[in-house]
This record gives structure tokens, C-alpha cells and sequence, in this order.
């Protein structure tokens, strides 16, 4: 980028973090606000020329200039904390040196990323009223589970093998333990949402929330209370139809990330089945006269804890295991039917194993048989559930679009086998 250019996008970074601080500060008493939109522009720029001259004459030059703007903004910082109001933080002062850094980095070479940090910086200084409200909303259990997520993601992930290994060369571990992150990630995003949202929002949200973790046990709970005399079936109905839209639109999520070769053939076999499932839900939705009562269903309980986490990787291992000697053994016909009792219990893994086959199976269409069969044999055995569960008399109309479903996948299912 021209130097020139560069300049001004550092001086326009700088402004842009100003704006926000300048009106979040725009009550400070006289004096009391150290930096303002023109101080921040000025911090900006002053990176930039830092950057700048660093390039043009030594990197040491640079250095001096960059480390006098930071002694400035501490010395200032300092004589702040000096007055007798408490409204002093250290924001300021670690975005003032931030700001520098961005001017810098814009003219070094990295616009685009200094960009992008300035956007974020921007962003996190304007949400501060809601995330110090979030915070208060958070429980010691809630800060310990987001540590537990932060570990198997941030620190375990990274140090995991990259490469096959193992019986059968069948075992990837870091695509095994991605696979963990990212289903123990939904299961943790639908506890926050519902957390967030609370029971008053009804069983539809509630349910929609909850199959982000387990479609089949938020089924059967709204199954069970089908049974009730006085039960708002209506409400009911459509908590079982948007579990049943979620966990198809969650696994072809999985799939996307897991084994994208494997996306189109799958999209053909359950492709329908999840349109019809989505419209299914939302006319349901739009049906039901009330989304409270006692269909309510109570905030799921905190999904993350690191041994179950733990079990689901060693049963994904033990399935891609089983899954390649099936293979060896059988050939496709035996793997098929092992993913498809996998799929009784667990779709995820049934999903898993079908995408560390994905690199054996070339058939296209194969593949998204495969893929099908655990979504097929799971809406089938909720089926069964339901209407075991409820009674034929107060189920069939909970059970329909777990019916239509099925019916769906598996003439998905035929036509790609044609």
C-alpha cells in the first residue's frame, strides 16, 4: 500500500476507536477524560509515522518512537489514577497503546488485519454495558464449564496428531477430538441460549434449544407429557416437530465440517426430508395457540462436563474402528448396517464414523446412503418412542412429522441408490 494511504488508514483506525471513547467518556469531569476522538486519531497516527520510519530509515528509530508514545500514555494513565473520583480503569490506557500498535501495523504491512482488529476493538468497547450484565447473569458452574471448553479446544486440539493411525490406519485424533469440540460446542451454545431465554419463551424455543444437544431426549420428555390430561398438545406437537427440523440441520452442519466431499450425496438423501421437516415446524409454530402451559420444558442442564466428553471420543473411536473391520470383512453392506445401530443411540457418532470412511467410500452416492441411514433409523425409533410413549390416541400428531420424515430419508435413500 502507498505510505501515504497507509498513514491515513492510520489515522482513520485511531479515529474510528476515538469515536466510541469519546462519547463512552463524554460525561467525564474536567480533565478527567485523558483521550478523547482527536488523542486517539493522534495515537493512530503516530504508529503509522512509527511504522513508517521504521521501514523507511531503521527499526530502531521506530522502536524509540513507538516505546515514547507508550511511556506517554502510561505517565498520563498514572497521574489519572492520582485523582480522588474511583471512575478510573485501565481500558484506556491498554487501548490507547493498542491503537498505537494498529497504526504501526497498518503501515508494516498488514492493513487488512489492522482493519480488522480496529472493527473488533470498536465492537467489544460498545458492548461493554451488556457484557458486564452478561457477567452478572453467570454462575460459578457457568465460569468453570467455559474453562472446561476452553481447554479441550485451545490447549488439547492444537497438541493432537494430525495423521492416521492406529488399527486400520483408521484413527485420526485430531479429527476425532475437532469432532468433540465442535458437538460439545453446540451442546454449550444451546445452554447459554437457553439460559439466556429462559422457560417463558415456551416449549417451541425451548425445544428447538435443546435438540442443538439431544433431539431424542427432548422428544421423549415432550412425548412423556403428552400423556397429561390438561396437556397443551398444540404447544407439545410443535416442540416435537422443531426438534425433529433441528437435529437433521445439525448433523448436515457436522457433515459440512467433517467430511465435505460427502455433502452432496447427503444433501440428496435427507435434503427434503429437512424442508419438509423446517416448514413442518414452522406451520406448527404458527398453529399453536399459546407457547406456555404445562408443555413447558424446564432450561436443559449445563451439556459440558470433560469426562462425558471423554466417552463421546472413545466411542467415536471404538465405531471408526469397528466400522473399517466391518469394511474388511463384510464390505459396505457391513458397515452400513453397524453405523445404522450406532444411529439408534447416537447420531453423532453414527455421523463421525460414516465421515472417517469418507476417504474408502469414493461413490458419491454411497456416501450419502450412508450418511442417511443413522438419520433415518433415529427418526424411526422416535417414531416408535413417541407413540409408545404417549399413546397412539395423543401421539399420532406428534409422531407425524417424525413419520414423514422417515419416509422421506428412505426414498432419499432409494434414489441414490438407482
Amino acid at each position: 500500500m502507498n505510505p501515504a494511504l497507509s498513514l491515513l488508514l492510520s489515522l482513520g483506525l485511531g479515529l474510528l476507536i476515538g469515536l466510541e471513547r469519546g462519547w463512552r467518556l463524554r460525561d467525564e469531569h474536567e480533565g478527567g477524560r485523558i483521550a478523547g476522538i482527536r488523542t486517539f486519531g493522534l495515537l493512530g497516527l503516530g504508529g503509522g509515522l512509527c511504522g513508517l520510519a521504521a521501514n523507511s530509515v531503521s527499526i530502531w528509530l521506530g522502536l524509540v518512537g513507538l516505546s515514547g508514545i507508550v511511556a506517554a500514555v502510561l505517565m498520563a494513565h498514572r497521574a489519572r489514577l492520582s485523582e480522588p473520583d474511583e471512575n478510573v480503569s485501565a481500558t484506556n490506557a491498554i487501548v490507547s497503546i493498542m491503537t498505537a500498535l494498529l497504526g504501526l501495523e497498518a503501515v508494516m504491512g498488514y492493513p487488512r488485519e489492522a482493519m480488522i482488529a480496529a472493527g473488533a476493538i470498536t465492537l467489544v468497547l460498545a458492548m461493554r454495558d451488556q457484557l458486564h450484565g452478561w457477567l452478572k447473569t453467570l454462575s460459578a458452574e457457568d465460569i468453570r464449564a467455559a474453562a472446561q471448553y476452553g481447554a479441550i479446544s485451545l490447549v488439547i486440539l492444537p497438541l493432537l496428531p494430525d495423521k492416521a493411525m492406529g488399527p486400520y490406519n483408521a484413527l485420526n485424533p485430531r479429527m476425532i477430538w475437532l469432532v468433540v469440540v465442535f458437538v460439545t460446542g453446540l451442546s454449550f451454545a444451546g445452554y447459554w441460549a437457553a439460559k439466556r431465554f429462559g422457560n417463558r419463551r415456551g416449549t417451541i424455543a425451548a425445544a428447538a434449544i435443546g435438540a442443538t444437544y439431544s433431539s431424542t431426549a427432548v422428544t421423549l420428555e415432550l412425548a412423556r407429557r403428552l400423556r397429561g390430561e390438561d396437556a397443551d398438545r398444540a404447544t407439545l406437537n410443535a416442540g416435537i416437530a422443531a426438534a425433529t427440523a433441528i437435529m437433521p440441520i445439525r448433523v448436515l452442519i457436522l457433515c459440512a465440517v467433517i467430511a465435505p466431499a460427502a455433502l452432496p450425496g447427503f444433501l440428496e438423501g435427507i435434503g427434503v426430508a429437512v424442508a419438509f421437516a423446517v416448514i413442518y415446524a414452522l406451520v406448527a409454530f404458527l398453529s399453536s395457540r399459546r407457547q406456555e402451559g404445562n408443555g413447558t420444558l424446564a432450561t436443559q442442564r449445563n451439556p459440558f462436563d470433560f469426562w462425558p466428553a471423554v466417552g463421546f471420543a472413545v466411542l467415536v473411536t471404538v465405531v471408526v474402528v469397528l466400522s473399517r473391520w466391518a469394511i474388511e470383512q463384510f464390505g459396505n453392506r457391513g458397515v452400513e448396517v453397524l453405523i445404522g445401530i450406532t444411529g439408534l443411540y447416537d447420531v453423532d457418532a453414527a455421523i463421525i464414523a460414516a465421515a472417517n470412511l469418507a476417504h474408502v467410500i469414493t461413490d458419491w452416492r454411497a456416501l450419502g446412503i450412508l450418511f442417511s441411514l443413522p438419520i433415518l433409523v433415529n427418526s424411526v425409533i422416535k417414531l416408535v418412542l413417541v407413540l409408545g410413549i404417549a399413546g397412539v390416541a395423543k401421539g399420532w400428531r406428534a409422531a407425524l412429522p417424525l413419520l414423514a420424515t422417515a419416509l422421506l430419508i428412505a426414498g432419499g435413500m432409494i434414489w441414490l441408490s438407482l
